[in-house]
């Protein structure tokens, strides 16, 4: 399950989905912890606010959640979950989803997790940067370790914007990630800070702030993978 603690079921009745009760138990089984929120949550700001509430209360970040979620008003809390995975979503869901299950029950996502590496991050794929530098593991190198670089002093920007609840600093940090990101092939993390540049930018102060504080863990996981890249591509 790499390292995330909690999952949570975006329910819009209190009818669970065939399969999830078994999805819950294997989590459990693994250490997770599981919070089902059932009931009338039409609302995707009061879904937000209700995974925030229950990641606050464990003590933990919105970035070490996966949310499961199949309509308009889950896209908040998708976007704001380590990983968002939408079940037979729309197409509009579907965009603002890391994962889409479009066959099969929740035992898909179930196969997903657990086939989940750090060199496997969701939504990351560093052919992309061998590819921009024509497979030359020298020059891999050299543009990764910039971009982890470049990403750490964003980053520490957005943890003391978050801080100051600077949402002008939040949206410029954002913009300015999303496309150094997708140069890597960080296509989950570049969507995260797309989301962060356009939720700061309507002044979406509580939305912002959850989006900024998931960017640190899925930063991690795409170290790991960077770095177990360059260690099995040494420069020759």
């Amino acid at each position: 399950m790499g390292d995330f603690k909690l999952l949570v079921f975006g329910m819009d009745s209190a009818m669970l989905y065939p399969g999830a009760e078994e999805l819950a138990d294997a989590c459990k089984t693994a250490g997770m912890t599981v919070d089902v929120a059932i009931g009338e949550l039409s609302d995707g700001a009061e879904k937000l606010q209700a995974l925030q509430a229950t990641c606050a209360k464990l003590g933990l970040q919105t970035g070490q959640a996966i949310v499961l979620g199949s309509s308009a008003s889950d896209i908040p809390m998708l976007q704001a979950a380590g990983l968002g995975a939408a079940y037979r979503p729309s197409a509009e869901v579907a965009e603002h989803s890391m994962v889409a299950i479009q066959t099969g029950g929740f035992d898909r996502l179930l196969q997903v997790l657990t086939l989940h590496r750090a060199e496997e991050a969701p939504g990351l794929d560093l052919s992309v940067l061998e590819m921009l530098v024509g497979h030359d593991a020298t020059k891999f190198r050299k543009f990764a370790l910039l971009f982890i670089s470049s990403m750490e002093t964003v980053l520490t920007e957005v943890d003391t914007a978050v801080a100051q609840k600077d949402m002008a600093t939040l949206g410029a940090m954002g913009h300015r990630a999303k496309s150094t990101a997708l140069n890597i092939g960080a296509t989950a993390f570049s969507r995260q800070c797309l989301a962060l540049e356009q939720t700061s930018r309507a002044q979406k102060v509580d939305e912002a702030i959850s989006i900024a504080q998931g960017l640190r863990p899925m930063f991690v996981a795409i170290c790991q993978a960077i770095h177990q890249r360059m260690e099995t591509t040494q420069p020759t």
